[in-house]
Order: structure tokens, then C-alpha cells, then sequence
């Protein structure tokens, strides 16, 4: 059962049935009537045709009454009244069963004892001292009864059994007795209804606790078997508590969580917690699962009764310390990379002007020729690489401002599509909810040239290229480019965005690499999503805000 269906349970459990007592005390008479009346008959000095229509009467009236009661219990009103009028009732149906059938000498004396005794357990104290002095008046007032009756009473001589002063004692005494027993048996029930509610109430707070946990949690009692897991650790081990719990940890779990169940089962083993230690796992889709962990033992005073594992997913923070270090990396390599720019610059100048210099005075034809238009060529190229170096390692201040992504990406599209590149390209807009950014609007606009160039450059001479844009993870907006191009191959799609790593041949590798800087600096992500031979697709998650009014194509 779940940590949910537990609290359900607990939460839903009723507490105790006042009226179970009365319940019971209708089915023990109709016992007691079905079976013990018949058998005080046949015990009884002499089983005469009159005591068995007794007996006849006796059943009757004892079903009549006790269908009666049961109508009254089922109203559930007045709990306290209906317990001493059955014990009324229950007097009387004795004490006219004893009369009937020899007075004090009648073998359904003892009766008296069973109803003494039913008081007190039902109403407690005071219920048992009522049925105790019912049953010692109605005792001792048997031969009267008797005489009205027409019937003649045993005399006090001629009785064989105890003196009736020892009876009404003992009758009195049981009473005593029985409602000190049913005050102890409703303490203690009180009692138990309290710890069973407190227990319930710490049980459920203990499972919303673990419920709600972004931690996973993980149990493996004393024989290596599952136990528990909460919410959070079936979701990133990938397993259900309920097909798992009761099955050994060898069979329970799979082979891309050996590390996790090895190291389980090495403290229960050895008997030694372990604490922030570091495991790799495979999810579900065989990525890899790096897992904080620590571990402790469950103990029963001095027993080992299990392990408990506390772990939690540590790729989001491996992600973290990777764009940390990544960062890191561009920030020296910016720093190096303006240091190197400027003395191409400075190179590159003087080079520029003696070759302009030298293709006007000089009238060059043939091989010279062109090895002069390949100088120009390579310094305009070199001049450009020295102008992205400088682009990158520059970080000038953003000036924010509302943007509607909608529009934005409209004159972007109207762009694209006198660009000579895009001549048998499709070029679309998608779009989406009314949207703003909150970006620097010239920063932007080059990230989206950057994309948007690369696209147009993967499909070549046609294709079909998408802007759209869609709510993202809590205030950011997830802007796309996908186009229909060639691809890019899974182990160059991990290089991607490095820079100067690219695939061109006359690529610099540092379009892709500024616009994902651009985007961090705005606090958002790009992300490169491609399937060889059928295209890829780049998101783009800045923040920004959506509005409800939808915005026409």
C-alpha cells in the first residue's frame, strides 16, 4: 500500500461504536434464550407439559423484545436510556421465568447473575448497582409473586439451596464487581481509542512527510526484502512500491540499480551506515543517474531490523557545476580570445591596406592575379574571425525592454525571406499566445540571425523553416527554430555550442557559441534537439510573460 492509500486508511478509520455493547447484549440474549432455556427445562425438578409452554412463551417474548430493541438500537437516540430499560426488561423476563418455574428455587435463578453482570459491563458503575439491587428486590419479592400467581412458594425450610440473604449478597457483590469492571473496560477503551488516534494521527503526519519529500526514501527490512519507498524515490528510480514491497533486493531491482542495492545490502551486512557517499545509476531510458546517498540502520532496542537509504538526484546540480565549470572556461578563453583579436587586428590592418594599395597601382593578370584576390579573400575572412573573437569576448551591458515575441518574430520571418539564402526555402510562423520578452531587443535579434542562418544553411536550397513559440517552465517562454535540414550527427551534437567547434568549412565556430552566451546572460537556456536526415530543432527558454488574448498568424 502506498504512502497515499495509507493515509486514506488511517485517515478514514472509525472510531469506537457506542452502541456495539447494546448490539451484542440483543444477540447474547437471543443465545442465551435459544440455547440455555431449553437445557434449564430439561435440568429443571420435574420437565412438566406447563414448563415446556413456559419455555414456548418465554422464547416468544424474548424475540419480540429483542426485535424491539434492535429497532431502538438502529435509531441510535438515547444511548443511556435504552441501556437500563433493557436491563429492565431483562430483570423482568427472569424474575417472571423464575416465578413460574419454582420461585427462588427455580433453576433460572442464576439468571440474575448474568443480568447483574450485563449492567455493569454495559452501564458500567451505576448500571451495575442498578441491575444488582433490581435483581436482589426481585429476588426476594419471588414468593409474593408467586402468591399473586396463585402458586404456592417454597418455604424457607423445605428450600434446599443457599439462604437467600447469601444470594442477594452475592447478587449485590456481582453487581459491585461488574460496574467496577465496566468502568475499567471503558477507561481502558477510552485509552486505547486515544493512543490508536494518536497513533493514526503520527502515522498519517509521518506519511504526508515522506509523501511530500523531494528526497527519496528507501527501506529494506532485516531479510534484504523492499520495504517502503515514498513518491519521490519511485519517481527517480523508476520503480512502483506496490509491485516491489515484500520481494528480496536482488530480484526487486533491476541491473542498472546494482550500485544502489550493493551498497543496501553492504550496510546491512556489515552493520555500518554510510554517509554522503555518491553512486552513477541508469534511469529507465539507460541515461545516466548520478545519486547522493546516505545510509543508516533501523534498529529494535538492540536489533538490526533493516536499512533505511536517504538519496537524492544530483544531475540537475552535476549540470550546475558542469555550466559552472563551462563558464568558467569561456571566461578565461573571452579573456584570451580579445588578447589574440586585437594583435590579428593590429596585423591584419597594414596587411589590408598594402594589398589595396598594391591591386591599384599594380595591374596584375594571370597566376599573380589571383593569388591577390586569395590575400584579399583570407584577410576579409581573418577580419571577420577577428570581429566574432572580439563579439564574444565583449560582454556590453543588456538594456531590457517588453518585447512581443509575436511581432519580433514576424519581422524576422519578413527578413528571412528576402535573404537570397532562403530563395526555395519555406519559411513559417507558428503562432502562439500573445507573449513578451523581457530581453535586450538588438541582443536578441542577433541570436535568432545566428539560428536562423544555420538553418538556412543545413537545408541548403529548400526546405521548411518553423519560428514558433510556446509557454515554458514557470515564467520563461520557449521560443523554436526548426528546419528540415540535414541534421547533425549525436557525436557532434555533444560539441555543439563550443566554441569554435563547427562543422563548416568555412564556419568559425562561434555564431552558435555567442548566441548561447547572449541567452545565459538573460537567464535563460538553448537547448539542440536533432535527428540526422530529417532535421533539427533549437529551443530557446528566455523569460517572459504570456497573455491571455491569442495573436492572429
Amino acid at each position: 500500500m502506498s504512502a497515499a492509500n495509507r493515509i486514506e486508511t488511517h485517515g478514514d478509520a472509525p472510531s469506537h461504536d457506542p452502541w456495539h455493547g447494546l448490539r451484542t447484549a440483543i444477540w447474547a440474549r437471543l443465545l442465551v434464550a435459544t440455547l440455555a432455556l431449553p437445557i434449564g427445562v430439561l435440568l429443571g425438578p420435574a420437565a412438566t407439559q406447563a414448563s415446556w409452554w413456559v419455555l414456548w412463551w418465554a422464547l416468544l417474548v424474548v424475540g419480540a423484545v429483542s426485535a424491539l430493541f434492535a429497532l431502538a438500537v438502529q435509531l441510535g437516540r438515547g444511548l443511556r436510556v435504552q441501556t437500563f430499560l433493557q436491563v429492565s426488561v431483562d430483570l423482568v423476563l427472569v424474575t417472571a421465568l423464575a416465578a413460574l418455574t419454582g420461585g427462588r428455587e427455580s433453576q433460572f435463578v442464576p439468571f440474575f447473575a448474568l443480568v447483574v453482570i450485563a449492567g455493569g459491563l454495559l452501564g458500567r458503575f451505576a448500571g451495575g448497582l442498578f441491575a444488582g439491587a433490581g435483581a436482589c428486590i426481585a429476588f426476594l419479592a419471588l414468593p409474593a409473586l408467586q402468591t399473586v400467581a396463585g402458586m404456592r412458594p417454597v418455604a424457607a425450610e423445605e428450600a434446599g439451596g443457599p439462604a437467600p440473604g447469601l444470594l442477594v449478597a452475592f447478587l449485590a457483590t456481582v453487581g459491585v464487581l461488574a460496574g467496577t469492571l465496566g468502568e475499567r473496560v471503558r477507561r481502558t477503551r477510552d485509552d486505547l481509542e486515544r493512543t490508536t488516534r494518536e497513533l493514526d494521527r503520527v502515522r498519517v503526519d509521518n506519511d504526508v512527510v515522506l509523501r511530500h519529500l523531494t528526497t527519496g526514501v528507501f527501506t529494506v527490512n532485516g531479510a534484504g526484502e523492499v520495504g517502503y519507498l515514498n513518491p519521490a524515490a519511485e519517481q527517480v528510480l523508476g520503480l512502483r512500491v506496490l509491485e516491489h514491497r515484500g520481494r528480496p533486493m536482488r530480484e526487486a531491482l533491476p541491473e542498472r540499480l546494482a550500485p544502489l542495492r550493493d551498497l543496501v545490502l553492504s550496510t546491512l551486512e556489515r552493520r555500518l551506515p554510510t554517509a554522503r557517499a555518491e553512486l552513477m545509476l541508469k534511469n529507465p531510458a539507460g541515461r545516466n543517474l548520478p545519486l547522493g546517498i546516505s545510509t543508516n540502520l533501523l534498529m529494535h532496542e538492540q536489533d538490526v531490523t533493516g536499512v533505511v537509504a536517504v538519496f537524492q538526484d544530483l544531475t540537475e546540480v552535476r549540470e550546475m557545476e558542469r555550466r559552472a565549470r563551462r563558464n568558467e572556461t569561456l571566461a578565461e578563453l573571452g579573456a584570451l580570445s580579445a588578447g589574440i583579436a586585437h594583435e590579428l587586428r593590429n596585423g591584419l590592418k597594414p596587411i589590408s591596406g598594402s594589398v589595396e594599395c598594391l591591386q591599384r597601382e599594380l595591374k596584375l593578370e594571370g597566376e599573380n592575379a589571383v593569388l591577390m584576390e586569395l590575400i584579399q579573400r583570407e584577410s576579409q575572412r581573418l577580419n571577420r574571425f577577428v570581429t566574432d573573437l572580439l563579439q564574444y569576448s565583449r560582454e556590453r551591458d543588456l538594456a531590457l525592454e517588453h518585447i512581443d515575441i509575436g511581432e519580433h518574430l514576424k519581422e524576422l520571418r519578413d527578413e528571412l525571406a528576402r535573404d537570397p539564402r532562403a530563395a526555395g526555402v519555406d519559411v513559417r510562423l507558428e503562432p502562439g499566445e500573445a507573449a513578451e520578452l523581457s530581453a535586450d531587443r538588438e541582443a536578441i535579434r542577433q541570436v535568432w540571425l545566428n539560428l536562423a542562418s544555420n538553418a538556412l544553411e543545413a537545408m541548403g536550397a529548400n526546405g521548411t523553416l518553423t519560428l514558433g513559440w510556446t509557454p515554458g517552465e514557470g515564467d520563461l517562454i520557449d521560443v523554436t527554430f526548426s528546419d528540415t535540414g540535414v541534421g547533425i550527427a549525436p557525436d557532434d551534437l555533444q560539441q555543439v555550442g563550443r566554441p569554435f567547434f563547427t562543422t563548416k568549412e568555412r564556419g568559425t565556430g562561434l555564431g552558435l557559441a555567442i548566441a548561447q552566451r547572449i541567452v545565459e546572460r538573460h537567464g535563460g537556456t538553448l537547448t539542440v534537439t536533432s535527428v540526422p536526415g530529417r532535421g533539427t530543432t533549437v529551443r530557446v527558454a528566455l523569460p517572459g510573460t504570456i497573455h491571455a488574448r491569442a495573436l492572429a498568424a
